[in-house]
């Protein structure tokens, strides 16, 4: 047998138990994904935002306060990123494997890109005898080495999803340097993400307008970051609609008859109610505050939604090789007990980390 019958029959094959319910470890995942994304996007958008937004008057503003948070937003993204795709690898790591074995360069190249990215946002956070357009460049830097992990792992997400691809890519390229061909889907897939970044990081403006001494308070601040957010919002919806557009019609019909949709449609809802909460709010100042704290919750609920409704256009592409029913359970609660007492106690830690951020004048 050679290692390409190898790979095909250990994706179609059983899969191993899994040590607890399945439901418990999708919800599970839902959980851990959103709060990874919410870190994500408060990095990436607000990076992006940084570096576009040349002629604003808040720039500067930003620029002082942001780029020193940044280096603990991106421990906090990958650390709150190591939970879900262990979550990804227990349900469907015979799909998700296979797929970073037929991309393996690309995926290897995660490690020093990330590390580089890592290095560079430090350097600008901590050294105070760099120029200012010489920070603006390291930060360029940053933002590709961002862009170039995200993409991977949109590519490989998707790849994971399409074993039908998988014979041939891997007889074209057995050394692992293939690519998903599939390369306008992913784009579109990828943008909906980037721009959604932008959207929750127009949030995080918002909650900087709250909390950060510095910016505390500041009308045109939160306005601001309320016009960034509905800008988000709008272009990932098009985004997304465009991404949905691309999608085969068997997979996309089967979708619209799925709780996906359901999913899909109270994200948009929820979204929009934000937008109303927002924008209602800032035009009264005795209500500003409470404005964003419920907007900023309900835009939370909106990326759940959004996570909910990724999980069941995965499911319906691997209908035909997956079965959730199907699973083997060999309970071990004691690893599960271990993990939340630990992830609880991370999210701690993360709390009063933001708390003494934002209490300092000096952060």
């Amino acid at each position: 047998m050679n290692i390409l019958n190898g790979i095909i029959l250990a994706n179609t094959g059983p899969s191993l138990a899994i040590p607890g319910p399945y439901w418990l470890f999708t919800l599970l995942h839902w959980l851990t994904f959103a709060l990874h994304l919410i870190a994500m996007n408060l990095l990436f958008g607000g990076l992006i935002i940084l570096l576009i937004s040349k002629n604003s008057p808040f720039r500067k503003l930003m620029f002082d306060t942001e780029i020193r948070l940044f280096p603990t937003v991106m421990a906090a993204t990958i650390t709150l990123g190591v939970a879900p795709l262990l979550f990804t690898q227990v349900i469907y790591g015979k799909f998700f494997y296979t797929a970073t074995i037929l991309s393996s360069w690309q995926w290897f190249l995660i490690i020093p890109v990330l590390l580089i990215t890592y290095y560079l946002l430090y350097l600008v956070a901590m050294k105070k005898n760099i120029s200012l357009s010489i920070k603006t460049n390291i930060l360029w830097l940053a933002l590709i080495g961002l862009i170039f992990i995200s993409f991977t792992y949109t590519a490989l997400s998707d790849l994971a999803e399409k074993p039908e691809l998988w014979n041939n890519l891997y007889k074209a390229a057995p050394g692992g340097t293939s690519l998903n061909p599939d390369w306008m889907q992913i784009f579109f897939r990828w943008a909906h993400m980037a721009v959604g970044a932008m959207a929750v990081a127009g949030i995080g403006i918002l909650i900087f307008s709250l909390y950060f001494p510095k910016v505390k308070d500041n009308p045109d601040l939160q306005r601001f970051g309320a016009r960034i957010y509905l800008l988000g919002v709008i272009k990932a919806a098009l985004f997304g609609l465009i991404y949905l557009f691309t999608i085969d019609t068997k997979i996309l019909m089967e979708f619209l008859g799925s709780p996906g949709l359901h999913a899909l449609l109270a994200g948009i809802i929820v979204n929009i109610g934000a937008l109303i909460v927002l924008f209602k709010g800032l035009k009264n100042k005795t209500k500003t505050r409470q404005a964003i704290l419920w907007g900023s919750g309900l835009v939370l609920g909106g990326l759940f939604c959004m996570v909910s409704a990724r999980h069941y256009l995965r499911l319906i592409y691997l209908d035909k090789y997956f079965a959730p029913d199907k699973l083997t359970i060999g309970s071990q609660y004691s690893p599960l007990i271990m993990f939340l007492i630990t992830f609880v106690i991370g999210l701690g830690v993360l709390w009063w980390m933001l708390k003494k951020y934002f209490k300092s004048p000096a952060a």
